[in-house]
């Protein structure tokens, strides 16, 4: 579907075509129209489309000049030369676009209709500027008094300025087309600007699905599918995976004692903290509940991921938050429990998560703040 948006009259109407016979202008102008209307239907590409504008092209231009004829019929003798070209110039038009067609027929429909459009541009253009106008001003000129052979030199005489109305109907042509492309360049520029934004609020809108609101954190459900693809990475390669399963020590008591926009403070102030150390490409920190987080690294050694979990635990540690209701410690504190081996083919996202929340039962069970691996 053509918009106006999406719309250039290849062939723009100005008055330099004029004739001054009101109902052959009108005509023109028809014809005009309905080759931009073709012109335009080839940037849908529909054949069905093409075809019904062509066909009504076709059937108005044979109207077009039976009314035109009829005209020229009323000054002018059948044996008259101007009338014999006139008519030859009409009736050798639509052999030329079919001959036109047969010759191009193995090529495709819109390549054959682009070159007919060309072609008809360049017909009607010329038709009109060196032959209507001049068929016209001899009519008139007869309408007024003068005899057949003095019309057409009167006809003539105006005539030889034809070529400045055809320059300045083809620049006007040009200042047309000028004029329609900047404006469909200032569109092109303000539909980037637009496709740009619908990017930008896309990335966020994705970020927004997979990241916790109040941490910054990679959430829940990202943390589902981060999981399930890496286990199945490192199943594939052998390589080994680190699933570290972390809680904040008596968070309830020290949301009870300070209110939970301190409790929100903790929570931020521990998620600053992780994404500095979850920082490598292979990293992925997660929020997955109230004071739950989890971690997943790939490491080319398992020692490392009991390490790397007890160098988080103690960077946590020493924020020094406040907690003066923990029962081990006078600020907040963690505990963790980890998982790092080279997975096994029955491995299962599941059986991960059962194995590491147990590690995270029994740093919790043996006194807490301390990493059970």
């Amino acid at each position: 579907m053509i918009t106006d948006l999406d719309r250039i009259d290849v062939f723009p109407w100005t008055e330099n075509f004029a004739t001054g016979i009101d109902t052959i202008d009108q005509q023109h102008q028809q014809l005009v129209k309905l080759l931009n209307e073709l012109a335009c239907t080839l940037a849908d590409d529909n054949h069905l489309e093409i075809k019904r504008v062509f066909d009504e092209l076709a059937a108005y231009a044979n109207h077009h000049f039976e009314t035109e004829e009829a005209i020229w019929d009323e000054v002018f003798p059948k044996d008259d030369p101007w009338l014999v070209s006139h008519h030859g110039s009409h009736d050798h038009f639509l052999p030329a676009v079919v001959q036109m067609q047969e010759r191009d027929k193995h090529k495709p429909m819109a390549v054959v209709i682009e070159d007919v459009v060309k072609f008809l541009i360049r017909w009607l253009a010329f038709h009109i500027v060196a032959e209507d106008m001049r068929m016209a001003m001899a009519v008139k000129a007869y309408r007024q008094g003068k005899s057949l052979d003095e019309a057409k030199i009167y006809s003539e005489e105006q005539m030889e300025g034809f070529a400045t109305v055809l320059v300045d109907a083809v620049l006007n042509m040009y200042d047309s087309l000028s004029s329609r492309t900047m404006e469909l360049m200032r569109e092109r520029v303000q539909r980037k600007k637009v496709e740009r934004q619908l990017r930008d609020l896309n990335a966020e809108l994705e970020s927004q699905s997979i990241t916790d609101q109040l941490t910054g954190l990679y959430n829940r459900r990202y943390f589902d599918q981060i999981l399930d693809r890496e286990l199945k990475r490192c199943q594939r390669e052998t390589r080994p995976l680190t699933l570290m399963m972390m809680d904040i020590d008596y968070f309830k008591l020290l949301n009870d004692h300070y209110g939970h926009v301190k409790g929100d403070e903790a929570l931020q102030q521990i998620s600053e903290c992780l994404q500095w150390h979850c920082h490598r490409p292979g990293d992925f920190c997660f929020r997955i509940g109230g004071e739950e987080f989890a971690f997943v690294i790939e490491n080319p050694e398992c020692e490392t991921g009991l390490v790397y979990a007890d160098t988080i635990r103690q960077a946590i540690e020493g924020l020094n938050i406040p907690h003066a209701k923990s029962a081990i410690s006078e600020c907040v504190t963690v505990s963790i429990g980890v998982v790092s081996r080279v997975p096994a083919q029955g491995d299962s996202t599941d059986s991960l998560l059962r194995e590491a929340d147990s590690f995270l039962y029994r740093a919790k069970s043996s006194g807490r703040n301390r990493v059970a691996f």
